[in-house]
């Protein structure tokens, strides 16, 4: 993706579903930091106190946008430790639309028009995003699709390196399989197994493989780089 910021392409880690897409108030209950009422705790949630998108996407990238639409709305909000920046006030820019016959327009229930144009114009200047790249990633869901795309870029480095490492699956016997694509995810940690020369192996987790356990019964398809995960029960 392209980024005025650094004038050039950076990497990008994208989490995208082809779900119901989340309101307003759930968009806005996925990027407060907490809950109110924790113990409140539902079987079939993932989440419980409400910290681990913001702690774990802020533990991968400096910035961070969602894109939510569903039948009748469409939000978009920008988690971004570059806006805050010498900031003493924590700032979450958000635009959300309602569909008003065959188009898209500023929710005036939940926003000013002057808010909306402020948030709007937060994420323009700090993010790679405009309107019409916003638009065209929202294309991807279709004209009555709905749907989440998550994307984190300014992704944390060692070094020169960043800590996720995509790999395609691609070889150059086989330039097109996509059949064992993954995401590495470096760690500072090292292992060493019996009989091995180099006490020093790097010991990297696999996202595939993490996707594989998470789910005691998954009830969706996954793929990461265009693999398929198949669920282990353990």
């Amino acid at each position: 993706m392209f980024s005025k910021k650094a004038a050039g392409k950076v990497p990008v880690l994208s989490v995208i579903d082809d779900g119901r897409g989340m309101a307003y108030p759930e968009m806005m209950r996925m990027i407060s930091f907490g809950h109110k009422r924790p113990n409140e705790h539902c079987n079939e949630q993932i989440g419980r106190f409400g910290i681990g998108f913001k702690t774990g996407a802020m533990k991968l990238g400096k910035d961070a946008i969602v894109l939510t639409q569903t039948s009748t709305s469409r939000s978009v909000s920008f988690l971004s430790q570059s806006f805050n920046e010498n900031k003493d006030n924590l700032e979450i820019p958000v635009v959300t639309y309602r569909k008003e016959g065959q188009y898209m327009e500023v929710d005036l229930s939940v926003q000013s028009e002057a808010t909306a144009e402020y948030n709007l114009n937060a994420i323009k200047e700090f993010s790679p995003f405009n309107e019409y790249f916003i638009g065209e990633k929202l294309g991807l869901f279709g004209e009555e699709g709905t749907g989440t795309q998550i994307y984190i870029w300014n992704l944390d480095r060692w070094g020169k390196d960043y800590t996720l490492d995509w790999n395609s699956g691609r070889t150059d016997e086989n330039p097109t399989d996509k059949g064992h694509g993954d995401i590495l995810i470096r760690s500072k940690r090292v292992r060493s197994r019996p009989g091995q020369t180099s006490k020093q192996v790097p010991l990297d987790y696999s996202l595939h493989s993490y996707l594989e356990v998470i789910f005691r019964n998954p009830r969706m398809k996954i793929t990461v780089q265009g693999s398929k995960v198949n669920a282990h029960v353990i």
